[in-house]
């Protein structure tokens, strides 16, 4: 699965044959085509093993955050450092996430997995922007998952070296404007 994940990071959904698989992996044709008799069952199959892989990371690190949630500065330090490192290894594996999302859109088969990811990232958002005093954290954790969203899309489209910096700089700000007091 990880290498059809990255053949679609490389390349977009297009770039997925049994071929191109089997010969990413080091693997015989037939061994591919065995396990999955269609270009389709292959690509169904990558698409919700990235979107189940990628629910389980961001509930583990929704747990180490909430940690920091009391502080808010410490939980966007730790969001924004997992986010760096994760773009500098596996780029690629966040590229077909995108494009799984991408998917949702257009295929119901992957809506619920994609909304269990956001919900995943909502609940932990939530718990922390209510630490740091909004009055609406379930809309506020919407904005904030949306920019968070937005910028990693934008990193992996075109990367900044300053990237952590800004993004730090950036949400630290969204959450000082939701936060203030009318």
């Amino acid at each position: 699965m990880e290498a059809t994940l990255r053949l679609i990071g490389r390349g977009g959904l297009k770039a997925v044959t049994h071929r191109a698989v089997a010969a990413e992996i080091g693997m015989s044709l037939g061994a591919v085509t065995h396990r999955f008799g269609t270009r389709d069952l292959l690509v169904e199959a990558a698409l919700n093993f990235a979107l189940v892989r990628e629910v389980k990371r961001l509930q583990a690190l929704a747990l180490r955050l909430q940690i920091d949630a009391l502080d808010f500065e410490a939980w966007i330090d730790a969001l924004v450092g997992w986010y760096a490192k994760e773009l500098d290894a596996e780029a690629e594996i966040h590229v077909a996430c995108y494009e799984a999302f991408l998917a949702a859109a257009r295929d119901d088969r992957y809506r619920s997995i994609v909304a269990e990811w956001q919900q995943t990232w909502r609940r932990s958002a939530e718990l922390a922007l209510t630490a740091a005093g909004s009055r609406s954290p379930r809309l506020h954790a919407e904005i904030f998952v949306s920019a968070v969203v937005g910028m990693v899309l934008e990193q992996l489209a075109t990367p900044r070296r300053k990237f952590k910096t800004e993004a730090r700089a950036a949400l630290s700000e969204l959450v000082g404007g939701l936060t203030a007091k009318r």
